[in-house]
């Protein structure tokens, strides 16, 4: 039960019958909806829960089996949730675009190269801030954010995976 992956947590009930808010991460969500079980962080144990349904709100919603008034979800509350290495499908295979879920996680994985300075890195996440989205890159060893305003991109090569910038004098610095 241990090589588990944690794939989101428990958030608060939803309505009077059990119902229970989700917070997945957006990589994870289509293998989520396809699961039949999850996996519910429980005293140090990952307690198998399995799904009657899913609800589309504007948050995700499950009912699990057994699982039948507001009362029992709340004891539910705030807990890890995981699935089963076997329950994650292969991103080639998946048929919900990440991009279609998280809009800005659309480079997620792109190499990004510097008009000046040549290919910098590849994209290993993305955080959207109030003003702009933000890329992390690990760069000369270290991890630096690279805001993503339109204003720097010069060109995005979708085969190649290549999003070329034009950054200001010193953004690599900071």
């Amino acid at each position: 039960m241990k090589d588990h992956i944690q794939v989101g947590y428990t958030r608060k009930p939803f309505g009077v019958n059990g119902q229970l808010k989700l917070k997945i991460e957006a990589n994870f969500l289509e293998d989520v909806l396809k699961s039949e079980v999850l996996f519910i962080e429980i005293g140090g144990q990952q307690v198998p829960h399995f799904v009657e349904s899913f609800q589309d709100t504007e948050e995700l919603v499950v009912h699990f089996e057994d699982v039948e008034s507001r009362e029992q979800a709340a004891k539910l509350v705030s807990r890890p949730v995981y699935l089963r290495p076997a329950d994650i499908i292969p991103a080639e295979e998946k048929e919900i675009p990440l991009e279609t879920i998280e809009p800005h996680l659309k480079y997620l994985n792109y190499y990004i190269e510097e008009v000046e300075l040549g290919k910098i890195g590849q994209i290993v996440r993305i955080e959207v801030f109030p003003q702009q989205e933000m890329a992390f890159v690990d760069y000369d060893g270290r991890e630096v954010m690279i805001p993503l305003h339109p204003s720097f991109v010069l060109r995005e090569d979708v085969k190649q995976r290549v999003l070329t910038l034009d950054l200001p004098e010193g953004m690599l610095e900071i």
